[in-house]
């Protein structure tokens, strides 16, 4: 099947309409044609009947008057003769009629040499009763067919009036009259045949015609429903679908025309329904992580306000009262030196440790619960992050672990600097602590859509996705116990949603390191533009 745009296919079924229309029309006007030529013909055969019934009714009674013995005899005689001839002359009138205008079955030789010779014997008549100059044939063209068919004219003695002769010629005049209606009822028979042949080809052609245009409507009638009816249905079909929330329903067309463009348009506005939709409920869930990280964070900071400041100052006696003690018992445990000195030696160290440890969560806890205005200013990150990288690489237990930072382009970032300082030795710390020795942490730098995207991209241990998902909640670490306290992520996570950034965490699975990505705004939020903050927005959505 050809696929036409829906003008051409318009144009095709007009012209299947006309053609049904001419096809139906030409049929009708056929047989209606039929119908009045057979009227005719039989119409005018019955004119020449009429004519020859004439003719009959005035010849037939001269066959009486054979024998005429008076002058009014012979009066009467010569004026039925001439009636005779006037009734000759109108059936020759509708032969030569019919046989002009093909109302005949044949072509009316025989009706013409008999009316020719029944001429004849009229006229021989009227020469037998007038006794002056001879008269000529009343019809044109008798004399012509007597001069070609001369074996037709009887013998005649010029001059001559005996009354047998005319008593013959009177015979022989009714002789042919009478041969005159066998011959035309064969001929109106012959146009009743054709007539009834004419009948049943124009019935042929009606039928014919009907059928071919029944034929027609029905093929029009099944473009249609292909062209029009079924993919209307079909797009019916799938606004439903998507009315329901079937996102994912597909339009399969293959018309080639406007409708298949329309059902192409149809499926790409469900595909970009389908995608922002899986945004939107992206979006809701990511929210509804946020709030319920909120409300711990909120719950957190409230625990950590009202206990931090009560258990810092026992945890300070505890520290100081055990420095003291080892202090004290240094000199004791020196002079008697074995096990139980090690021992004691030992739970002091060990007693300070964990104080000092205690004291630091504590101090965590105060920091993560401190919700200060931050004060932004603009920052080059790139010096930022060099002086946390400087600082790093200053401590023992990262040494043998690389960290690749060497920033393209100068990147300015309208943030509150010791907050991001903060997030910056956050991420550059979980990096590297993920790292087995001769580790690479990659940082990279640069802009992207009207915001400072940094890039903190390591070999270490990687994430699974049961990680991922709770990577920035509080408390929640995969270090071994008294490694971690599960705070620093989540400190990160706050002071970049201060700042109106984002952070995301992405890990191709375990033993394939992570990379965290850091957005952060490069100018006010009163002065971002609207495309800036609408590429974030599609950025986010990706």
């Amino acid at each position: 099947m050809p696929q036409w745009p829906i003008r051409v296919k318009l144009i095709a079924g007009l012209t299947l309409v006309v053609g049904m229309m001419l096809t139906l029309m030409g049929g009708s006007i056929f047989g209606l044609h039929a119908f009045h030529a057979s009227n005719l013909k039989l119409v005018d055969q019955l004119h020449e009947l009429g004519a020859s019934k004439e003719l009959l009714q005035v010849v037939v009674p001269l066959e009486s008057m054979g024998d005429i013995d008076t002058p009014e005899e012979r009066l009467e005689l010569k004026s039925k003769v001439h009636k005779a001839q006037k009734a000759l002359l109108d059936y020759h009138t509708w032969l030569r009629k019919n046989t002009t205008q093909g109302s005949r079955a044949d072509d009316g030789r025989d009706e013409l040499g008999l009316a020719f010779l029944i001429d004849s014997d009229l006229t021989a008549i009227l020469n037998e009763l007038d006794q002056g100059p001879p008269i000529e044939p009343s019809l044109p063209g008798t004399k012509t067919y007597l001069a070609r068919h001369p074996e037709s004219l009887p013998i005649a003695v010029a001059g001559s009036q005996d009354p047998v002769r005319l008593s013959q010629t009177i015979a022989r005049l009714n002789h042919r009259v009478m041969e005159l209606p066998d011959i035309l009822h064969r001929d109106f028979y012959a146009v009743l045949t054709m007539s009834k042949n004419q009948y049943q080809t124009s019935r042929i052609i009606v039928w014919t015609s009907a059928l071919t245009v029944m034929a027609m409507l029905c093929g029009l009638a099944a473009l249609f429903h292909r062209w029009v009816l079924y993919p209307v249905r079909l797009l019916q079909r799938g606004v439903r679908r998507v009315a329901r929330g079937g996102f994912d329903y597909k339009i399969d067309l293959k018309t080639g025309d406007e409708m298949q463009a329309l059902a192409e348009a149809f499926n790409d506005m469900t595909a970009r329904l389908s995608v922002t939709y899986a945004d939107l409920e992206r979006q809701v869930h990511e929210r509804s992580r946020q709030l319920v990280r909120s409300e711990q964070l909120a719950g957190v900071g409230f625990l950590a306000a009202g206990v931090a400041h009560e258990i810092n100052n026992p945890l300070a006696s505890i520290a100081f009262c055990s420095e003291a003690l080892e202090n004290r018992l240094g000199p004791m445990l020196d002079a008697h030196e074995g096990a139980d000195s090690k021992v004691v030696r030992n739970y002091l160290r060990m007693i300070q440790e964990e104080a000092f440890r205690c004291k630091n969560i504590t101090e965590k806890l105060l920091d993560f619960s401190r919700c200060a205005e931050i004060q932004r200013e603009r920052t080059d990150m790139a010096g930022l992050i060099q002086g946390v990288v400087e600082m790093i690489r200053h401590m023992g237990k990262y040494r043998g672990k690389r960290i690749v930072f060497q920033p393209r382009e100068a990147v300015m970032a309208h943030v509150d600097s010791q907050e991001i300082k903060q997030v910056v030795l956050n991420l550059v710390v979980n990096a590297l602590d993920s790292m087995e020795p001769e580790g690479t942490l990659r940082i990279e730098m640069r802009h992207a859509e009207g915001m400072a995207e940094l890039v903190f991209a390591d070999d270490g241990c990687g994430m699974s996705p049961e990680v991922l998902e709770n990577i920035f909640e509080p408390f929640f670490t995969k270090r071994k116990v008294g490694k971690g306290t599960g705070l620093g992520l989540s400190i990160t996570h706050r002071i970049v949603s201060q700042h109106q950034g984002e952070i995301m965490a992405t890990s191709p699975g375990e033993g394939e390191g992570a990379t965290f990505m850091v957005r952060l705004p490069i100018r006010p939020a009163e002065d971002t533009p609207p495309e800036s903050a609408m590429a974030s927005k599609n950025h986010r959505a990706a």
